[in-house]
């Protein structure tokens, strides 16, 4: 394969995983972020997915946590009990997406305080 062909390959690969997102109200620095980072990172297997970080507001009013995979359930199962440690999380909102090889997907959103 050319290095063309891999890179159209890596990106029909990744134009098709599910994402899951977690969009979180205020907290209490970046460090409190940066240790969800460190746990995400440290206990996402590679074959179930992989976590891509996060993006917050500079005042910490909010932010959102990214994480891709084959399967967007299977991957927040495995999120879930690392994100009910955090208490600024309870009140997140979880988006998962399933992108279809076809081109659409199918989305649910619900509250991580919902679940328990």
């Amino acid at each position: 394969m050319t290095s063309e062909e891999l890179f159209m390959l890596d990106k029909k690969i990744s134009e098709n995983r599910d994402e899951v997102i977690v969009s979180f109200g205020a907290f209490d620095g970046l460090d409190e972020i940066h240790r969800v980072d460190a746990m995400m990172f440290e206990n996402i297997p590679e074959e179930i997915g992989s976590y891509d970080g996060h993006e917050v507001n500079m005042d910490d009013t909010d932010g959102r946590l990214f994480a891709y995979g084959r399967n967007a359930e299977e991957l927040f199962k495995l999120m879930q009990p690392m994100l009910l440690q955090f208490d600024f999380l309870n009140k997140a909102v979880i988006y998962l997406r399933f992108n279809k090889e076809d081109g659409t997907y199918s989305e649910l959103e619900f509250n991580l305080s919902q679940i328990e």
